[in-house]
């Protein structure tokens, strides 16, 4: 028996083949998740239909396909889809696989079609999923298909966009992106769509294989715990631990938000973890922001900010910006300086999004996109690129250690006592709100606790077992 047949012959609760609830993995008095989960075929499976096949998943960004026509090739979960340019400048998602006989439709990466034309019996599609028409239509379908050409076109998804990355959903039924993004809509807007004309991508996401399940890494983004252990190199290159036994100088001190759909968010106290000299104390938000514009943005662009941003918005990048940003249940974002590889040992701006791929239960694809402003000069082009890549790219300074980390787990659940073990979030701070914060979900400002983390983890073990 399935875990999914025994969705169905449970009524409700979902159970696995040796007998187990799905909602039994979560012990929410003691705030514990068996460590099978990051194991198990069946749950991965049960994901896929329950997750990955109803959620909003980001697949390219609107600046990968300027032009009619224009194309990339993507997944969502293990559904391989077409994100497509339209000739009124839509886009549309559509499923690559054609409604015939299940063919995909194309091989491709990216590139410009007029249309799609599947390669087994020939059926052709537009660029918004309709069926066109079939070889030698006549003599095989007589009119047939011309009665049933709703029923042909291509399966499309629900689309949205936040600063031009295009999210797409599978599931007609569900909630619009803007109540899927909620009350964190209000920070990824200040830190994502603060200038005129936004952002774009820099050349295709970089692409590699994680030996590892998927939730180790959504699961870490509100971790701000690990820096001083596992980032130690930060410390070394001067990124992080100017103070070695100071917390905040880590970024241990800050804000965490989540929300019940299982968003997530830090916050680093600018105030706290860096040492700004030559600015009054009086200076205001615009100001601090004009002389220390956050990360990929100049004097200029900050000039912009009040057009688009709410007084509340430009306080939090000043005082308090979103350093990582995570949307349940597999996208981030990441704003903040590092060390930019220069030979002057300068900092320099990373500006990323990501997303990842779940192939296997120890086995995901991520792709990592490098985002700049559309007005930024070449020097800051250049310098957000190269430090977004040395830091995030696949052998970044960051990603190398947080790989370490998850790859080691993964080898311990594979054995059968290892996957017995539990991962523990007892460490909770609270809905603690400072009152000059004006951002909304759950609040928890101080040291940096398991409160969001645990979050993430309540939203997915609610939508795997109801």
């Amino acid at each position: 028996m399935s875990a999914s047949n025994g969705a169905e012959e449970s009524g409700a609760m979902p159970r696995l083949k040796d007998g187990t609830l799905v909602r039994d993995l979560f012990d929410h008095g003691k705030r514990q998740v068996q460590l099978r989960v990051h194991h198990d075929a069946e749950i991965f499976d049960l994901e896929m239909e329950r997750i990955f096949a109803k959620s909003w998943l980001p697949v390219a960004h609107e600046s990968e396909i300027p032009n009619p026509g224009d194309f990339v090739r993507r997944y969502m979960g293990q559904d391989s889809c077409l994100v497509v340019r339209g000739d009124d400048g839509g886009i549309s998602v559509l499923l690559n696989a054609c409604s015939h006989r299940g063919m995909a439709l194309c091989r491709e990466e990216k590139g410009k079609a007029a249309n799609f034309k599947c390669p087994y019996h020939g059926w052709a599609f537009s660029k918004e999923g309709r069926f066109m028409a079939a070889p030698f239509e006549k003599q095989m379908y007589g009119d047939q298909l011309r009665r049933d050409t709703e029923d042909l076109g291509l399966v499309t998804a629900k689309t949205g966009m936040l600063a031009g990355m295009v999210f797409a959903n599978w599931d007609h039924e569900a909630e619009s992106f803007q109540d899927y993004l909620g009350d964190f809509g209000w920070y990824l807007q200040a830190a994502l769509e603060r200038t005129n004309r936004g952002l774009e991508v820099v050349g295709p996401p970089q692409r590699h294989i994680m030996r590892a399940n998927w939730k180790l890494l959504a699961e870490q983004l509100a971790d701000g715990y690990h820096a001083r252990a596992l980032h130690q190199s930060a410390g070394d290159m001067g990124t992080l631990g100017h103070n070695p036994n100071d917390p905040a100088s880590w970024g241990l001190i800050g804000i965490n938000v989540s929300t019940p759909g299982g968003h997530t968010l830090r916050c680093i106290d600018m105030r706290l973890a860096y040492n700004f000299e030559g600015l009054s104390a009086e200076a205001s938000a615009k100001e601090r922001l004009a002389a220390i514009p956050p990360p990929g943005a100049n004097p200029a662009m900050v000039a912009e900010f009040g057009q688009n941003l709410t007084d509340g918005q430009i306080a939090l990048i000043a005082d308090t910006p979103p350093l990582v940003m995570g949307l349940f249940p597999g996208t981030d974002f990441f704003t903040l300086m590092s060390v930019s590889g220069s030979e002057d040992g300068s900092h320099g701006p990373v500006m990323v999004a990501r997303t990842w791929i779940p192939r296997a239960p120890d086995l995901f694809e991520m792709l990592t996109w490098i985002l700049v402003e559309k007005d930024a000069p070449e020097d800051l082009r250049e310098k957000t690129k190269r430090t977004t890549v040395r830091n995030f790219g696949i052998s970044g300074y960051i990603e190398q250690d947080d790989a370490e980390a998850w790859q080691g787990i993964q080898k311990v659940v594979q054995g059968p006592v290892g996957r017995k073990l539990t991962g523990k979030y007892q460490a909770q701070l609270g809905i603690v709100k400072p009152d000059d914060f004006h951002g909304g979900g759950d609040v928890h400002a101080g040291f940096s606790r398991d409160d969001a983390q645990w979050a993430w983890w309540k939203r997915y073990a609610e939508v795997m077992s109801n």
